[in-house]
């Protein structure tokens, strides 16, 4: 690509290949940026890379044309020792100083890595940087200052020159052959997008979990707290109707003894110590098995006709396996007494009580059913008669109340006047609708 021409005067026309030893290399100026690099197969002035078309030297002074791209560009290069070089490119002259470090083998890791522009990208490796797939060979790299590089790069015969530079807005990277002015190198959060969107996926779903777990954990707690809560209650309730059961069951065994039937009282005590036994026992749990309420019920009633003359039943549908079936501890005794003291008690002529259970679309039910006066009718005869008659109600529907909100059922109590619904008839009908599973 050299032309040589012959100059006037004293000048006298040179090649490349004639250039002293000394001036080839990298130039700094006082800043220590690299302002000239000297090769015998190019000349970079100022970030700016030109081949030879002329080299005149005269004496000291050497005046060099050089092209790129087709334009071409004077400069003189004053020699003023081994040491030193005067550039002078028309409108400027500097004093600079050659580079004693020797040029790099390898591009530096901080230029290492992937560069945008608005449409291009280049990949920057240890020896080459790499564009559309084409590699561009590192063949000299040079910085004076540790920040800023120079680097020619070489593909097929031509030569390319590279430099970066630090602003305010970022690291950029010009290059030789593209057209923009420079590349700005990836973010740290762009050339780990996938690994960063990656790991903070896996640390949203690990903190999700946890707080998951810590959620059910706090949620558990207080499902804990509260369901212990309602079993107290539950065992303040049971603990409240138990002595309202055992008054009565002792008032009949007395009226044996006051009458002088020995053998009769010492066998209702034996009934009624065992079921004293299951009383209590019943009183710990919060659930039985349909047949132990069901013994407890018809040894309760054996004591209850020692005082009055009545008439009972227990049914149970062939389809119910009360061996199985659980249902809340002393929940139907307090509906059974209800019927015999404010019901039963109170009539006159035949007295007939029948508990029934079935099982009516899904839902254990119990039927208690007396012919008695009816439950708008019973009129006790003290003040406390009415108190005791109201709270045991009251207890019984305070219990399906917890034991609804404890074991997320639906149970309830339904309690019907039959003479409502007959005239010739008269008694009370409670209906107790309970799951056949908690």
């Amino acid at each position: 690509m050299l032309v040589p021409i012959l100059s006037s005067g004293q000048g006298v026309s040179i090649l490349p290949s004639e250039l002293d030893e000394s001036i080839l290399g990298s130039w700094v100026d006082a800043q220590k940026e690299v302002v000239l690099i000297i090769a015998r197969d190019y000349i970079v002035v100022k970030n700016e890379l030109f081949y030879y078309n002329d080299i005149v030297k005269e004496k000291e002074v050497l005046n060099v044309i050089g092209v790129n791209n087709d334009n071409i560009k004077y400069f003189s290069l004053s020699i003023i020792d081994t040491a030193k070089i005067n550039l002078d490119e028309g409108y400027a002259i500097s004093g600079l100083t050659k580079v004693k470090a020797n040029g790099l083998k390898k591009i530096p890791e901080i230029l290492q890595g992937n560069w945008y522009g608005s449409e291009d990208r280049i990949s920057v490796l240890d020896d080459s940087v790499v564009y559309l797939g084409e590699p561009y060979r590192l063949v000299y790299g040079i910085s004076a200052n540790g920040i800023n590089y120079s680097l020619i790069l070489y593909k097929e015969g031509e030569y390319y020159y590279s430099h970066n530079f630090i602003n305010d807005e970022g690291h950029f990277l010009s290059m030789g052959f593209l057209m923009i002015d420079a590349l700005k190198k990836e973010s740290f959060f762009k050339k780990h997008s996938t690994s960063l969107i990656s790991l903070g996926i896996v640390l949203f779903l690990i903190v999700s979990y946890f707080l998951f777990r810590w959620k059910m954990a706090i949620t558990a707690k207080k499902e804990a707290a509260k369901r212990k809560f309602m079993e107290m209650q539950l065992k303040s309730i049971r603990s409240q109707m138990n002595p309202h059961f055992l008054f009565n069951a002792l008032s009949a065994i007395q009226n044996l003894i006051n009458r002088g039937d020995s053998d009769k009282a010492n066998h209702y005590l034996t009934e009624f110590s065992q079921l004293m036994r299951l009383t209590l026992d019943k009183s710990e749990k919060g659930l039985v098995l349909l047949h132990e309420e069901i013994d407890s019920i018809r040894k309760y009633l054996e004591l209850e006709k020692l005082r009055l003359s009545f008439d009972y039943e227990i049914e149970i549908s062939p389809d119910l396996d009360i061996h199985q079936i659980e249902i809340p501890a002393m929940l139907i005794q307090p509906f059974v007494e209800n019927a015999i003291i404010h019901g039963l008690k109170e009539k006159e002529g035949d007295k007939k009580l029948s508990v029934e259970f079935k099982i009516v679309d899904e839902k254990l039910t119990c039927l208690i059913k007396d012919n008695g006066v009816g439950i708008d009718t019973s009129q006790p005869k003290t003040n406390m008669g009415v108190k005791r008659k109201k709270y045991g109600l009251k207890l019984a529907q305070d219990r399906i109340d917890l034991i609804n909100e404890s074991y997320k059922t639906d149970a309830k109590i339904n309690i019907t006047n039959i003479s409502r619904q007959n005239k010739e008839d008269t008694g009370t009908l409670v209906e107790i609708l309970m799951p056949l599973r908690y």
